[in-house]
């Protein structure tokens, strides 16, 4: 090792003093009116100003500390209406279930409907809208077949079979003199019927 070497003087090692010095002017003023010295503390400018900060040395950003209140010009309704929504973290929250506009009505008439039939063993999940007949909730590929077979959510299986039926009857070209007019129709009636069986519907 060579105790002459050119990269000797590059690697030097500041001096404490010079560190010191350096860290100071990298400080800024403490923002107190007529206060010199440096800011070495960061306080929250308040309500409405947040992730901004003032500059304020250990004195005086202890003053500041002991008269701070976020609160401060708020009504008590602003004020309960912030603190329940801090319990959510302030963000949007929507109802759960199928149905969040159903009103309380709806939700009592469908609690008593369980209480006498919890299981559905009565047939009561069939006439519910958007249910299969088993009780769950039906896709939306089968509501678009229901819909090609000009039915609704509340079809019965049975419903479905006499309601394909009596289209292949209409829509067939032995029924319309031959004409294949229909055909289209015929075909995605048919492609529906296909769907809601595959699917279990019926």
């Amino acid at each position: 090792m060579k105790l002459d070497s050119k990269y000797f003087d590059k690697i030097r090692v500041k001096k404490p003093s010079e560190v010191r010095k350096a860290a100071e002017t990298a400080v800024p003023q403490c923002e107190w009116p007529d206060c010199p010295r440096p800011a070495r503390h960061k306080a929250p400018m308040g309500r409405g100003h947040e992730g901004k900060f003032h500059n304020y040395c250990t004195e005086h950003v202890q003053q500041y500390n002991k008269t701070y209140n976020y609160f401060d010009g708020m009504k008590d309704a602003e004020l309960q209406d912030f603190q329940k929504d801090a319990r959510l973290g302030h963000r949007p929250t929507w109802k759960l279930g199928r149905n969040g506009s159903a009103n309380v009505t709806g939700m009592r008439r469908r609690a008593i409907n369980m209480s006498q039939d919890p299981f559905g063993l009565n047939g009561a999940a069939a006439k519910e809208p958007g249910r299969h007949p088993s009780g769950r909730a039906l896709r939306s590929t089968e509501l678009k077949a229901l819909q090609t077979l000009g039915l609704d959510d509340h079809a019965t299986p049975e419903q479905v079979k006499t309601q394909y039926k009596t289209l292949v009857k209409r829509l067939h070209p032995d029924a319309n003199a031959g004409s294949r007019a229909n055909e289209d129709t015929l075909k995605s009636v048919i492609q529906a019927y296909d769907h809601l069986r595959s699917s279990g519907f019926c």
